[in-house]
């Protein structure tokens, strides 16, 4: 079941979508899917659109109550284009954001990051991660002073450390560096016999790398989103994608009903919308991944 927080924030707001207009331009003229899907009825809104078509702008309190399956997959595509700016952020920008912003909601009562894999507290307030140092082993991974990183959930590797992808904080997500390395480029799986573990719950293992479970539904939100906004890049390239992304979609539905948004990853959300200009839907409305549905996220 989602989380009562969720359900409360959202209550009665799955009505009819309000669909705001935002300028942004394409290479080329393309068919919506998900604007076809939706002409004449009333949450179709009648412009006069120049060619190239005009995305849509998501809203955090407002979701498409009519569209499931492919339509709303569409319609979540075009709805996260992130907003125009006049260059596009860098690695080494989007990463200095989520240190010292976005990751950085504090704990001890001072400023800090809580390790995605590792569920402990770097102090600290800098943008670089070289500065977030572990004191002594506090993950219980048997590697103590470690550092801070980040880390791909979906890996770099598999689609070239290609801009915008590198750079989207909607999958990146600040790492103690062994647990990240340990992670490397595997998918995420169910380990039962671990060869390397935190003391959060994180486990690597012959069948890939297992999260804790209180990171378990941020990675899985932040895999649907990623397939729902990449999935017509190269983001594919050199890796078995049948075993990382299509047999591991019923895991990561589940993953995400589970371990339900909290309030840090919804002020993350709203930190890297400030940033970047686009949100996770999957985190502000959850179930928007179940009405699309096993079979339309395996298909991408």
């Amino acid at each position: 079941m989602y989380g009562g927080g969720t359900l409360k924030r959202f209550a009665g707001l799955l009505s009819l979508a309000v669909l705001t207009v935002v300028p942004f331009a394409f290479p080329a003229a393309q068919p919506v899917p998900a604007l076809e899907a939706l002409k004449g009825s009333a949450a179709y809104l009648s412009f006069p659109v120049p060619a190239p078509a005009v995305p849509l702008l998501y809203r955090n309190d407002r979701a498409p109550q009519d569209l499931s399956g492919e339509q709303l997959f569409q319609y979540l595509h075009q709805a996260t284009v992130p907003a125009p700016r006049s260059t596009a952020p860098s690695y080494k920008a989007s990463k200095a954001y989520m240190y010292s912003t976005a990751d950085n909601a504090g704990c001890n009562g001072g400023p800090g990051i809580i390790t995605l894999y590792s569920q402990v507290c770097i102090g600290g307030s800098s943008d670089n991660g070289d500065n977030y140092k572990e004191q002594g082993d506090q993950n219980g991974d048997g590697k103590a002073g470690d550092f801070v990183n980040a880390e791909h959930m979906w890996p770099q590797s598999y689609f070239k450390s290609a801009l915008p992808m590198v750079a989207d904080l909607h999958h990146l997500a600040s790492t103690l560096s062994v647990p990240n390395g340990r992670r490397a480029n595997l998918k995420y799986a169910l380990v039962s016999n671990p060869t390397y573990t935190t003391s959060a719950g994180s486990k690597l293992g012959t069948e890939g790398f297992e999260p804790a479970d209180a990171a378990k539904g941020n990675v899985a939100r932040a895999l649907l989103y990623f397939i729902v906004r990449y999935y017509d890049q190269s983001i594919r390239q050199g890796m078995d994608y049948n075993s990382f992304w299509t047999k591991n979609v019923p895991m990561l539905l589940k993953w995400n009903r589970q371990d339900p948004p909290d309030a840090n990853e919804r002020r993350r959300n709203d930190k890297v919308e400030e940033y970047q200009g686009n949100r996770n839907p999957f985190i502000d409305h959850p179930e928007l991944a179940d009405k699309i549905g096993e079979a339309v996220f395996e298909a991408h």
